[in-house]
């Protein structure tokens, strides 16, 4: 008869996600932040490359042995909780197999276009609806926030801009911020 050790789950741990992300930002390399490409003067921001390498990070950042898990890319089409529309978020904090710790969903960008924000934004709102309780998105690669388009994309959306914390990795070597949403938008 062979014997295995049961692996305790611990339950109490939660980590603030947000700070998480902080932290894991700051240690993202420049050539995951900009991809060098032969044959181009200019390394170019690509999404996946930056969130596979954050992802990572973020590994290396959270314990094991919490119920809450970090998963990238969730196909979740064939998932029957969210039959009314496909969607891929970045990453997720979650149980899975349930609905009982929905916890975090982030969206990370470097593309600030209606088009991809308003992709974003209606994730977030499908998400919310089924109990996920922080909404993060990461913009990289750029200066400011584009704040008039990050309204646009949530009214668009039926989310509130409120509701989403929006961060802010404007260069390689340093930690992601989290941005004031400016008065007239509240």
């Amino acid at each position: 008869m062979e014997l295995t050790a049961k692996k305790e789950v611990n339950t109490t741990y939660n980590p603030n996600m947000l700070q998480e992300i902080l932290a894991a930002s700051s240690q993202i390399a420049p050539h995951y932040f900009a991809l060098p490409v032969a044959d181009l003067p200019e390394p170019l921001l690509r999404e996946r490359v930056y969130c596979y390498e954050l992802y990572h990070q973020l590994r290396l950042i959270l314990p094991e042995d919490g119920r809450v898990v970090l998963t990238g890319e969730v196909d979740k089409a064939r998932n029957p909780s969210f039959r009314e529309r496909r969607c891929i978020p970045d990453l997720i904090f979650h149980e899975p197999g349930n609905h009982n710790q929905n916890q975090t969903v982030v969206e990370v960008e470097c593309r600030v276009d209606r088009i991809h924000l308003r992709k974003d934004f209606r994730t977030f709102a499908l998400f919310r609806q089924k109990g996920y309780r922080e909404l993060i998105l990461l913009l990289f690669g750029i200066g400011e926030t584009p704040w008039d388009l990050l309204y646009e994309a949530a009214a668009a959306a039926g989310i509130a801009l409120e509701t989403v914390t929006v961060v802010l990795h404007s260069a390689p070597g340093q930690a992601a911020t989290v941005q004031r949403m400016p008065g007239h938008f509240r």
